[in-house]
């Protein structure tokens, strides 16, 4: 449940990165200006990698989980 939790705070990341990024891209009027662009730019790209990867992993760590617990299931029933 907390993984669940957890993936859904990284979806989220995921979301307002991508908007952030696609804004600034996007809607260049008035960004041209801004001093920081390729600052706002990296640090928002770094959160994304991020958050993609937290959820990769957690991924992996429920793929991992269930699949343990079918096999102790299969042995239960063999037993």
């Amino acid at each position: 449940m907390w993984l669940i939790a957890l993936r859904k705070v990284y979806e989220a990341e995921v979301a307002e990165s991508t908007a952030i990024i696609d804004t600034f891209l996007k809607n260049s009027v008035g960004v041209a200006d801004h001093d920081n662009f390729m600052k706002t730019i990296k640090t928002q790209f770094d959160k994304l990698v991020n958050a993609k990867h937290a959820i990769s992993e957690i991924d992996k760590l429920t793929i991992t989980s269930t699949n343990k617990e079918k096999d102790v299931r299969k042995e239960t029933k063999k037993n």
